[in-house]
């Protein structure tokens, strides 16, 4: 991939981002701010990296600036002062700046905001709003991006940033991508010019697109003419799995997944992995808050940075915690305890959880759906089965290949596929997965007849399915109906049962949905043909809505179907994760563990405590004659069988995380 690239080595893996987003009507900015108080708190949190604040979303720099304006309760350069404290403890310190928030710079110079095509502002904010009316949390006036004159704003003060301090370690652009596609006047203009008309979407997105790439490309060259080895990310959109025309623009990748309240803590996963696969450094990004961004007197429990450090090194990634400094400049001490809780856990851990390949046998087909991608992994992750994504129809080392509904293949990928399958390789397909113009890509024994015009239906395993995963013998409810097919030559393996009638006005039976029909017609949900099976439903998107555990067995079960076993097995519940990490240089697997159970509490998802789990049996396929296997923390040795190239042992304890190493 084309794009930009730093030393990963000199990219550490214990961060900070430290907010401070700090209103002008607040008096004695940084009064408090001292060089020993801040390096205390850094040495305390075992913190390698530190992003400091170039300017926030008020719109004020932190530094004394001719191209912004300074905080105006401000009257020394806090910028300068963090990061020569930081560079003294040999601690890194990137310079943030906020893109496209910066209510100083919407006030003053409104033109530069973004513009929805009805010609309203691109923001949920009130301006009908009085000063006394309570303003809603995260809401700010979004800029114009596109390679503008707010954008030569950036650039300016990007120059003054470089050319001002003598080192520059990297610097954070924040809200880049994000929001609408902007039609603004000087975009509508740019669009013209370009022969792209602003009333048509698609023109519209490809001028977004266009220029702000010119927008990462001329930050880049700006800080790479003064600072060649700094590094640059551009958040808000620079680390999205469905949004891979920004992936060159960063030097790495942060990926912003604040776990309490964006999306769970199965969200990072993914993300990591397929991250990894593009050649750059990648971190996790958390917070240190209760909730997210910005809370202060918000934290999270120390329990739970630990086990989301311990997460994030499951999956190479390195760990950035969100924190936000109080006005006055003084560091949270609370804080650095809770974060050098995490961080020296993390530092135990990098010896096995860092630098090696994954070993796993079972491939996710990738396609930019989040709705499937997340879905999948959550069934899988929750299941103890890692994964890896399927890139460039490269099925090497894989066993079986899921495919999302909706991927569709051209010939290179067919071929490809066709020769996976006919050398043995496994595959399930979801739904619409290899449907093309109303026919299958390649032979599941059935035929595709439409779409259903139920709203609901059930699926009914048979016997054979039934003796793979526990599963309702009765007909079970599944909230989005199938699509429909007919067998040909195929076993089938369970069955759809419709509901009586659709649910209406005219037609209800009771609170929710219909009860099925006994007799009558009932379509296959789930076919095996040789080693390809098909689920005519949309599990993924059922599990991701609404979480069933019958549906995520149900989906096991078709693997199990098609003869998958895992590279390695073990069962310690939904809230177990497991990785393999083969360091050949040092003749070793490391199986990494990691065990908690978050709980939703209001609109928080949190970890409050951790419950140990113990014997876990665990059943590892290796061919290299396994020498040792030992707990590299508290050095007990794992009494050991290898046969036929399956090693069994047993953990005997897990609390948080821990390591098995298997020396060879």
């Amino acid at each position: 991939m084309i794009g930009y690239y730093v030393d990963k080595s000199i990219i550490p893996l214990r961060q900070v981002h430290l907010d401070f987003h700090t209103s002008p009507l607040i008096k004695g900015i940084g009064s408090k701010f001292s060089k020993e108080q801040f390096q205390s708190a850094l040495k305390k949190g075992n913190v390698q990296s530190i992003t400091v604040f170039a300017k926030c979303h008020h719109g004020y720099c932190y530094y004394p600036t001719k191209v912004g304006t300074m905080h105006p309760e401000l009257d020394f350069d806090l910028l300068g002062e963090m990061i020569d404290a930081a560079h003294e403890i040999g601690v890194r310190a990137p310079i943030y700046i906020t893109a496209g928030w910066s209510e100083y710079d919407a006030e003053t110079h409104p033109e530069w905001m973004a513009k929805r095509p009805d010609g309203s502002f691109d923001t949920a904010y009130d301006f009908n709003a009085s000063p006394e009316t309570p303003k809603p949390t995260n809401i700010w006036r979004t800029l114009c991006l596109n390679d503008g004159e707010y954008c030569q704003h950036i650039y300016d003060l990007t120059e003054e940033i470089c050319k001002r301090y003598k080192k520059v370690d990297g610097i954070f652009y924040d809200i880049v991508f994000h929001g609408a596609y902007c039609t603004c006047n000087n975009c509508k203009a740019g669009m013209k010019k370009m022969g792209l008309n602003p009333a048509v979407g698609a023109d519209v997105k490809k001028y977004y697109d266009i220029k702000h790439l010119d927008f990462t490309r001329k930050c880049n060259e700006l800080i790479s003419k003064y600072h060649k080895n700094a590094t640059v990310f551009f958040n808000s959109g620079g680390a999205e799995l469905d949004k891979p025309e920004y992936y060159p623009a960063s030097t790495h990748y942060e990926m912003e997944d604040l776990p309490t309240a964006w999306g769970g803590y199965n969200k990072m996963a993914p993300k990591a992995k397929f991250f990894s696969t593009l050649g750059k450094y990648y971190l996790g990004m958390t917070g240190k808050f209760h909730h997210s961004w910005g809370e202060f007197g918000g934290f999270k429990p120390k329990e739970a940075l630990k086990y989301e450090a311990a997460n994030m090194a499951l999956y190479g990634a390195g760990m950035s915690i969100g924190d936000q400094l109080y006005p006055d400049g003084e560091m949270d001490e609370q804080t650095y305890e809770n974060i050098g809780y995490a961080f020296d856990y993390l530092e135990k851990t990098e010896l096995y959880c860092y630098g090696g390949k994954y070993v796993n046998n079972l491939g996710i087909y990738y396609t930019v759906n989040n709705q499937q991608i997340y879905g999948i992994s959550d069934m899988l992750l929750e299941s103890q089965m890692d994964y890896r994504f399927v890139l460039n129809n490269d099925y090497s080392g894989l066993d079986a290949v899921i495919f999302p509904s909706g991927v569709v293949l051209d010939e290179k990928g067919l071929r490809a596929l066709n020769d996976f399958i006919a050398g043995g390789g496994k595959v399930l397909l979801i739904e619409r997965a290899l449907l093309k113009d109303g026919k299958f890509q390649i032979d599941i024994g059935a035929n595709y007849k439409g779409a259903t015009t139920a709203d609901c239906d059930y699926i009914k395993p048979t016997e054979k399915l039934l003796a793979y995963e526990e599963l309702p013998k009765t007909p079970f409810l599944s909230y989005i109906p199938s699509l429909i097919i007919e067998n040909k030559d195929a076993e089938v393996c369970a069955e759809i049962y419709h509901p009586l009638f659709n649910r209406t006005y005219g037609h209800y039976c009771g609170h929710k949905n219909t009860p099925y029909e006994k007799d009558g017609e009932k379509p296959p949900a789930l076919i095996k043909k040789g080693n390809v099976a098909y689920i005519s439903h949309n599990i993924p998107k059922i599990y991701k809505d609404n979480g069933s555990v019958f549906h995520r067995r149900y989906f096991i079960a078709a693997l199990e179907l098609i003869g998958y076993k895992p590279t390695l097995q073990q069962n310690f519940g939904s809230g177990g994760r497991v990785t393999v990490l083969h360091q050949a240089d040092k003749n070793r697997y490391c199986i990494n563990m990691t065990y908690a159970s978050p709980i939703k509490r209001g609109n928080v998802e949190i970890i409050d405590e951790i419950t140990p789990i113990y014997n876990i049996k665990t059943t590892f396929n290796v061919q290299n004659k396994i020498k040792r296997v030992y707990n590299p923390y508290s050095g007990k040795e794992y009494a050991f069988e290898q046969k036929d190239g399956v090693c069994t042992f047993t953990v005997d304890e897990l609390n948080c995380h821990t390591t098995a190493v298997l020396e060879y």
